[in-house]
């Protein structure tokens, strides 16, 4: 169990360290700060630099200030109180978790509920509301999901909406039950009316609130439903975000958002198939010739193929509409970039799979070249090597005519180096060296006859 602590009892502990053991501040900050985690206390929520007690003060003071603003409001003092408490919240967690207990939330939340409250003070209470939040969304309650769902109306002002957004946004990280209790107000049909609409300046932060729905990074909760998020939001949104990339395909940060958005949400071969029947493959096909230079917009390309892949239809009709040559392309112009190549060779991986025509087509448009370039350019990242490694298994698994050619390149090599570097992946690697018809010790774990076994089999080159 994790142990915490307040920050009175940590400038008590500076103060004992300086009164009894005669430590300069500096070193009594050190003492306290070392003796504390020896201890297991977590610090998180606690300022640890000289001063923290000081820079309380000045928090403590900007609340009482905005407290007498919620029952007095003046315009000016509360806008001017509502920065000064952003720049606060922003210097760190353990301003954030002070401000929470200390009751801001509440107050910034009437301030914005006021009839008289400007647009102004509004934009400047939400400001202020998603610097107290972030990392903390637990402060978050059915007031303030009211206050969400109804500022997300068409009527709204899509100045107050996109920070309505952002507040919702860090509600929704890292707590399952905030993102639940979203969807039950059926958040979903706003976001969705959102998009429909199409204005320019709360686009990015709907698709951030939709893929913060379908986060699983709640450690508290054994059990998340972001499958079931992600498929209530797919039905309701994927035709609006392929019109969005159809319509906004020349502007770069939109279509990386709404690409990015696209698969997280493919998690059925349904949505697969409504993809493919809307277009979808032709527009992914179009959106990396376009943008072949932009590593993000590819990355997450690659992405969506590998999410479409997993439908089987899908996965000989990406093909079949000629993407082998734009992969192919689009992977080579990208081999510096660790995370891109290995989300390429990993929709390689998928295409290929189980699907020989897939294989030649990839192989006529010169993979195994690129798969050896990137193999030889990153030797050392296991993700690469990993799904390099299924890359040349499952293309070769059912076309042993390609074996040569690969052999030629010198992929034996570069898999007996992984061989002996990445004993975490070592069944992968031998797979593809078995399939290449290499010399490979494999084990054979289980026989079937009610026992396990351990049995070295060596398997070698004709």
């Amino acid at each position: 169990m994790v142990l915490v602590i307040t920050q009175q009892t940590f400038d008590e502990a500076v103060q004992e360290n300086i009164n009894d053991l005669g430590l300069s501040p500096e070193e009594a900050v050190i003492e306290a700060v070392t003796q504390f985690k020896a201890q297991g206390v977590d610090l998180s929520n606690v300022v640890t630099e000289l001063g923290a007690s000081a820079d309380f003060e000045n928090l403590n003071s900007i609340i009482e200030k905005l407290k007498k603003c919620q029952e007095n409001y003046v315009a000016q003092d509360c806008s001017d109180l509502l920065v000064a408490l952003k720049q606060e919240c922003d210097k760190g967690i353990q301003y954030r978790v002070h401000a929470g207990r200390a009751g801001v939330y509440g107050v910034i939340l009437d301030i914005f509920l006021k009839s008289e409250a400007s647009k102004d003070v509004k934009v400047t209470a939400l400001k202020a509301m998603v610097a107290l939040m972030t990392k903390q969304p637990d402060l978050f309650e059915e007031k303030g999901a009211q206050v969400i769902m109804g500022n997300l109306e068409e009527t709204v002002d899509p100045d107050i909406q996109k920070f309505i957004l952002k507040w919702c946004k860090e509600c929704c990280v890292m707590h399952e039950m905030n993102r639940q209790n979203l969807i039950n107000l059926n958040i979903v049909e706003k976001l969705s009316a959102l998009l429909q609409n199409g204005h320019p300046s709360v686009l990015k932060d709907t698709l951030l609130v939709s893929r913060a729905l379908i986060l699983d990074d709640d450690i508290r909760v054994e059990f998340g439903r972001a499958h079931e998020h992600a498929r209530i939001i797919a039905s309701e949104t994927l035709d609006y975000i392929i019109k969005l990339i159809k319509k906004l395909k020349d502007d770069e940060g939109l279509v990386n958002d709404l690409i990015l958005t696209l698969s997280s949400l493919l998690v059925r071969a349904e949505f697969c198939t409504k993809i493919d029947n809307s277009g979808g493959i032709e527009l992914i096909q179009d959106v990396m010739t376009h943008f072949v230079n932009n590593e993000k917009i590819i990355r997450q390309c690659f992405k969506v193929i590998k999410a479409l892949a997993g439908n089987d239809e899908c996965k000989v009709h990406i093909i079949q509409k000629g993407l082998a040559p734009v992969i192919s392309n689009s992977l080579n112009a990208h081999q510096s970039a660790v995370q891109t190549a290995a989300a390429g060779l990993n929709s390689v991986a998928a295409l290929s799979l189980r699907c020989p025509d897939n294989s030649k087509a990839l192989f006529e448009a010169s993979l195994p070249e690129v798969i050896i370039e990137i193999m030889k350019k990153h030797p050392n990242e296991k993700s690469v090597q990993r799904t390099a490694s299924w890359a040349i298994r499952n293309m070769v698994s059912r076309s042993r005519y390609q074996n040569e050619h690969f052999l030629e390149l010198g992929v034996e090599e570069l898999l007996l180096k992984n061989l002996r570097k990445f004993k975490e992946f070592e069944y992968d690697v031998k797979a593809a060296l078995r399939d290449l018809e290499c010399d490979v010790e494999l084990k054979e774990e289980w026989t079937g006859k009610g026992g396990k076994i351990s049995s070295e089999t060596t398997i070698k080159k004709d």
